[in-house]
């Protein structure tokens, strides 16, 4: 559907909306909705984000085919309970502003979990739309709806700084309606630890800053955003949203250190009672690979995914020592053993340099 199909769509649907409101059959009716991607043939030779989101007027199509099911069962899905029903439908209504806020309820991660989150066996796999069409993949993407009111807040907070000027995301100044902070209790006078800056430490930090609580959190690398940097590739979930993130918990008050290990540089123990922490939260993620045993393992350019996602995403190696840090062999020929989700990233990744 191309995006003046999409527009005389969304201009019908709304005119029968207004006159006497969209019935199941309609709703059904709509077509589910293509994200546009990087050409692939593109995509194969740079790191940039391929899912290229929603234009408005498809993300408010995709909205429409919600049916607004009294039950919801899509919340069920939903290992947070956003209350998905009533966000999908605000953004039928182009109320992006209200979508984002009832997300923000149970979640400060929209941008993050609209990406990256499993929702095909989550919240989309409970969806109506997609019982009733036997076909769970023709359910309402519920997933791309939430990066899209997450990033229709930042490409409207950039654009009402900037005011025409040229400027560059995550380096322009100043607060707007749309960059509104998440409220903090009043103090409570107890300090929180929070081991691993993961989106597991993330959200704990947020909401424990959100009770009132002093929070710092401790990350064992030199930059904050665990798996989210390290783990998830450019091309899955950009870095610039990740630092989004952390720059919303150093603003509400979280402070974050790096290159700090817990265990080592300070233990629990010391932490708590030379340190003054009250609690102690361990977000550390799932950390050592697996490995199988087998001969040939300790062969040079053998690499478990962590070591080889940790060399391309954290520390550039697409870069090829132009700007890496650590850089990985050129290499024409790449074996994954595997077929889960980080096996298909190490794949793609050996494509981008250069497999």
């Amino acid at each position: 559907m191309t995006q003046e199909e999409s527009r005389r769509l969304l201009q019908e649907l709304s005119e029968k909306k207004k006159s006497g409101g969209l019935k199941t059959k309609d709703r059904l009716a709509i077509p589910p909705q293509e994200i546009p991607e990087q050409d692939p043939t593109a995509r194969r030779r740079n790191v940039g984000e391929v899912a290229l989101g929603y234009t408005e007027e498809q993300a408010r199509l995709e909205a429409m085919r919600c049916l607004q099911c009294k039950n919801a069962p899509c919340i069920e899905g939903c290992p947070v309970r956003i209350r998905i029903r009533d966000f999908v439908g605000a953004i039928a209504e182009g109320d992006y502003r209200k979508a984002l806020d009832i997300i923000e309820e149970n979640s400060l991660l929209p941008a993050v979990c609209g990406r990256v989150c499993p929702q095909e066996v989550q919240c989309q796999e409970k969806c109506t739309v997609g019982l009733s069409l036997k076909d769970v993949s023709k359910a309402v993407s519920i997933g791309r709806l939430e990066r899209f009111v997450a990033d229709w807040r930042g490409e409207a907070i950039l654009a009402s700084r900037c005011q025409g000027t040229a400027c560059v995301a995550g380096e322009v100044q100043g607060q707007d309606a749309l960059a509104t902070l998440p409220a903090v209790a009043p103090a409570t006078g107890m300090k929180v630890a929070i081991v691993g800056s993961g989106p597991g430490g993330i959200v704990a930090a947020a909401d424990t800053r959100r009770a009132g609580h002093e929070v710092t959190v401790f990350e064992a690398f030199h930059k904050p955003g665990g798996v989210m940097v390290y783990g998830i590739p450019e091309f899955r979930l950009p870095k610039a949203i990740v630092k989004r993130e952390i720059e919303t918990l150093r603003k509400m008050g979280v402070k974050i250190v790096t290159n700090f290990i817990v265990g080592r540089t300070r233990t629990i123990e010391q932490l708590m009672k030379e340190d003054g922490f009250d609690a102690v939260y361990i977000g550390v993620g799932a950390g050592l690979p697996s490995f199988m045993n087998v001969e040939g393992e300790s062969l040079v350019g053998v690499y478990s995914a962590n070591e080889y996602l940790t060399r391309a995403n954290l520390m550039r190696a697409y870069d090829f020592g132009v700007g890496a840090d650590t850089p990985i062999a050129r290499s024409k020929r790449v074996a994954v053993v595997g077929g889960g989700n980080v096996a298909m990233d190490s794949a793609r990744t050996a494509v981008r340099l250069g497999a």
